[in-house]
């Protein structure tokens, strides 16, 4: 795998028709493994892309959705809840830097509903999958949709558990993006 490369994506399309938008980056690319992040995620550990693809080289293909952990959101299995959560980025760092030292490249298996701030998927799963595929609820329901299906075209989902992420979701929304 030492010419893996992950393209990184944060898709977009007017009219929140997020399956339309991953399944557009997922055609135009020519990279075998795509990540989706959220607009509102803050990237809080520097080693963030090389830890990706040490999960691709531990995990590879039976993998078909890798993901991290985050304050906001995500399921029980991606969401660390720390001890306070402010809306600070320097604060979420240092979570970031102690989940890091705790657990390194480490990658766990995860059997529960996942959410979609993080979605590491290779371009073969997502084809078994049938693709992304919209619930009629724009960004509603498109990952849990694509989890079930992942699973059911055989592969498996996972977290790394040492990659941390602050996400904005909601909570300080109303203020910090107020005047925009």
């Amino acid at each position: 795998m030492k010419d893996l490369w992950i393209d990184t994506k944060v898709a977009f399309e007017p009219g929140r028709k997020l399956a339309f938008a991953y399944n557009r980056a997922m055609e135009n690319t020519t990279a075998e493994w795509v990540l989706f992040i959220d607009q509102d995620l803050f990237i809080c550990n520097p080693k963030w892309y090389k830890m990706s693809l040490s999960a691709i080289e531990q995990v590879g293909g039976n993998a078909g959705w890798i993901t991290a952990k985050c304050n906001r959101i995500g399921s029980g299995a991606q969401r660390f809840v720390p001890p306070k959560d402010p809306n600070d980025v320097l604060y979420h760092i240092e979570i970031a830097k102690q989940l890091y030292k705790t657990h390194g490249n480490e990658v766990k298996l995860v059997t529960g509903k996942l959410s979609g701030f993080f979605i590491l998927t290779s371009k073969k799963a997502w084809k078994d999958a049938g693709g992304f595929r919209d619930r009629g609820k724009g960004l509603s329901k498109v990952d849990r949709d694509y989890c079930v299906r992942i699973r059911k075209a055989g592969y498996k989902t996972y977290v790394m558990p040492g990659l941390y992420f602050f996400h904005l979701y909601k909570k300080g929304k109303q203020t910090i993006y107020k005047g925009f």
